[in-house]
């Protein structure tokens, strides 16, 4: 018998050992080359093939193992025995069919599979783009980068537009982002080459109501508010068919409403002073239903006091960096004439021409009056607007609060990672401000503020529980570790009230749980108090009129609509009114003596619709609807204007805010400014005629 001990070889019978002076290694550098070729020589014999990819009437053969490991969609079909896969009794070979609607056919995906048995791949320029296409298709990503970079280094005026068209393409960020900045610079050229011209193209008509306007109007921030207005006919009009091939067929007039909204004139509301004999017309000719407007808004009118103007208060290439929704995208956008605009965009995944024109709700005297005789006065500027400033990256499950004059918005989840991150908004300039980042990186947990401190509570750090406390002195910059929580738990709601910070369920990793607690900050002890009659967690909680309320939020799997109310002096929690909707991660809080249960989530998608529970009525009904849906949303009042911050829309994570208008009684994006240098320059310091042209 022989047996292995360290570096001897030893026969237990004749004792004799022999000492092996060093291993053998033999690394043979031809032995992938050799397999792989002896691989493809069977593949194209056909020799222990083991799948069959049909395509069309082709037939492509190759082997699971070697197809697998380069392309992770074909592991996924191998792996699972659907509709697609059969299995030949006989041969034992898997046959799948390739539905292919991307662009590429049976030649293209040969060549594919050609690179998987020689890692090598020559193709002729005409050829790349649709070797990229199937690349995605089969999620073979080194292919893909390399046809990306070829398509990049090669980009022109006449190829970008086709380029850019190909199926799919959205969900390459990074090639995306590089081609649109190609189109962006170069698009005075690109308007001009044919494949732009041969896009379908969306007409739009917008009415002024003085020559002022139109001299005014920025060109990207007009093409985005056309957007967002696009974007709210095609998601608003459930019951109208709304489809893309109806709306790039004819031409769409809008206007201006108070509210700061574009709007469509169909829509105008009978007898205004705008509703002119050019809107009459085409009303007449249009015949759009009515928009099927929640909660009975209302959609405003068209006159004002004065001239407006909208600006973005940031730039095109810059939003596009941010967190936007790339199914519906102004990529570039150039002034053609003195009122007309053209613009690329993409309508709902579709690459789409965009003509805009402007046009004047009536005749007006066209006045030259001489630079000097007119008035520089702040009266005589147009009103101005811009977006409110956006986080410095979406996110959700956040906590938010105020504190001298300004929101703060601590940690959250940000799709990858819970952060510790901290920011704050300055409203009156309209920015923001990063700050120390809390001493724990933390989601799902909420904020409060007591004697001009911040605490941050619980929740998660992306793996486990939480019940670290800390607190934020703004007058040391600093976080500080305070007593922690009884037991550690996320999604937990967060109040204060009487100087206390009440913290109300929770999830402890498994479960809602019902313990409440509640913390005072002058001892620096947490205790017990009763508990909820309902175990639930994202629940919203607010103190209101000497109560804790804890609304909605989720047992362990459903939503729930109940409401619960706790009373500090009896210790006890009872039944109120419920919601009209079940929701959970609504942000609930008191604004103008009214409780607000904010956006949310049904259990299936996230909510832009809103709450109110009026203590006069005793009961909740649905008020104005948030312009986005958002669910784990941050609230805040501030300055008499409740603003919804962050959040998850259902796509993706959210950096924007906005507030409750309560003049309109709307929701906004949009905050009014005084008139920037720029147009002050453009009103003053034109030529010999002015502006008024």
């Amino acid at each position: 018998m022989i047996m292995m001990n360290g570096d001897h070889l030893r026969d237990d019978e004749d004792e004799v050992i022999v000492d092996v002076e060093e291993p053998l290694i033999f690394h043979d550098e031809t032995h992938h080359h050799n397999l792989l070729q002896s691989l493809n020589t069977m593949r194209k014999n056909r020799t222990f093939c083991d799948v069959i990819l049909h395509v069309g009437n082709t037939e492509l053969y190759g082997h699971r193992a070697v197809l697998a490991s380069v392309s992770a969609k074909l592991m996924e079909l191998f792996s699972v025995d659907d509709e697609q896969e059969s299995t030949n009794p006989q041969g034992h070979t898997v046959q799948i069919t390739l539905n292919l609607n991307s662009g590429f056919g049976a030649s293209t995906l040969e060549k594919v599979i050609e690179y998987a048995y020689t890692s090598r791949l020559e193709l002729q320029g005409h050829e790349v783009r649709s070797i990229y296409l199937a690349a995605c298709y089969l999620k073979m990503n080194r292919i893909a980068e390399e046809c990306a970079k070829y398509l990049i280094k090669n980009l022109s005026v006449d190829n970008c537009i086709d380029i850019r068209s190909l199926p799919g393409i959205s969900s390459k960020k990074s090639f995306v982002c590089q081609l649109d900045d190609f189109i962006s610079t170069m698009f005075p050229k690109v308007c001009e080459s044919s494949s732009f011209l041969a896009l379908p193209c969306v007409q739009i008509e917008i009415l002024t109501q003085t020559r002022q306007e139109m001299n005014l109007v920025p060109s990207d921030s007009l093409s985005r508010m056309v957007m967002d207005w696009i974007k709210r006919s095609f998601t608003n009009n459930t019951e109208y068919s709304f489809t893309y091939n109806t709306f790039v067929d004819k031409t769409h007039m809008l206007y201006l409403a108070v509210d700061n909204s574009l709007q469509d004139c169909s829509h105008m509301p009978s007898g205004d002073v705008s509703d002119t004999q050019l809107v009459q017309e085409y009303k007449k000719m249009s015949k759009k239903p009515s928009p099927n407007l929640p909660n009975g808004q209302r959609i405003g009118h068209m006159q004002s006091a004065k001239p407006r103007v909208l600006i973005y208060n940031k730039e095109l290439a810059d939003s596009r960096k941010q967190d936007v929704d790339s199914d519906w995208l102004v990529i570039a956008t150039d002034k053609v004439t003195e009122y007309t605009f053209l613009s690329l965009v993409v309508l709902n995944e579709r690459l789409t021409r965009m003509s805009i024109m402007l046009r004047l709700n009536e005749q007006e005297e066209v006045v030259t009056t001489p630079l000097e005789s007119r008035s520089s006065s702040h009266e005589s500027l147009p009103e101005t607007y811009c977006s409110l400033s956006g986080m410095s990256s979406g996110k959700c499950a956040a906590g938010c609060t105020t504190l001298n004059g300004s929101i703060f918005v601590c940690g959250g989840y940000d799709r990858v990672e819970c952060i510790k991150s901290v920011e704050k908004y300055n409203v009156e300039e309209n920015t923001w401000e990063m700050l120390p980042a809390m001493l724990e990186a933390r989601g799902r947990f909420g904020i409060c503020k007591v004697d001009n401190c911040i605490y941050a509570v619980g929740g998660c750090n992306g793996t486990t529980e939480l019940s670290t406390v800390e607190c934020y002195n703004p007058e040391k910059e600093k976080w500080t570790p305070i007593s922690p929580l009884p037991t550690a738990k996320s999604n937990a709601g967060i109040c204060t009230l009487d100087g206390k910070i009440y913290c109300i369920g929770g999830w402890n990793g498994q479960f809602g749980i019902k313990q409440c607690d509640v913390y005072d900050p002058k001892t620096n002890k947490w205790s017990t108090i009763a508990p909820l009659q309902t175990g639930r967690y994202q629940a919203g909680v607010c103190a209101y009129n000497g109560l804790v309320y804890a609304v909605g939020g989720c047992n362990s799997w459903n939503c729930l609509n109940t409401v619960e109310v706790y009373d500090p002096l009896t210790d006890t929690w009872t039944y109120a009114k419920p919601l009209v909707t079940a929701r959970r991660g609504c942000g609930l809080i008191e604004y103008n003596e009214k409780l607000f249960a904010v956006g949310g989530c049904d259990g299936s998608s996230s909510l832009d619709s809103v709450e109110v529970f009026d203590p006069a009525v005793g009961e909740w009904r649905l008020g104005p609807s948030m312009t986005i849906a958002r669910s784990n949303v941050g609230v805040a009042v501030l300055n008499e204007r409740l603003y919804a911050v962050g959040g998850f829309s259902g796509k993706k994570f959210l950096n924007s805010i906005e507030y409750l208008d309560e003049s309109i009684n709307k929701w906004t994006s949009f905050m009014q400014r005084s008139c920037p240098p720029s147009l002050t320059t453009s009103l003053y310091e034109d030529d010999s005629q002015g502006p008024f042209k």
